[in-house]
């Protein structure tokens, strides 16, 4: 049975006239923070690509800004020269997370985050 069952494989693998390939694709790596410019009521977050994307190249970047765990900035990235983004109306003396994710065809990778706080006085972007 099993060299009968064999044959029939075998056979069926010869009658393919266009043989087909996949590509496993899979979330790209995290971008990397390279910079955060913290000011009174501003921030500029600046990153670079992933060292994986996944198996697709990256296509946009998302820039999260959470206070208290709330949500209160999200922007998307689809010019891939764009590598910071400038966020002001932020309060003083407070806390923040700033989250940047990078995106492939398919997926959405882990995001890389920072907590920081604002400056309680100085001069803003």
């Amino acid at each position: 049975m099993y060299f009968k069952n064999h044959w029939i494989i075998l056979n069926w693998i010869e009658k393919i006239k266009h043989p087909y390939f996949f590509v496993l694709l899979a979330k790209p790596g995290s971008p990397t923070i390279a910079q955060l410019d913290i000011q009174a009521t501003s921030l500029t977050v600046k990153w670079t690509a992933p060292t994986d994307d996944g198996g697709s190249p990256i296509t946009a970047y998302r820039v999260v800004i959470l206070k208290d765990g709330t949500e209160i900035k999200n922007i998307n990235i689809t010019d891939l020269s764009t590598t910071s983004w400038n966020v002001g109306g932020l309060q003083r003396d407070t806390q923040y997370t700033v989250k940047v994710l990078a995106g492939n065809a398919v997926f959405e990778g882990p995001a890389v985050e920072k907590e920081v706080k604002t400056k309680s006085q100085g001069n803003n972007m």
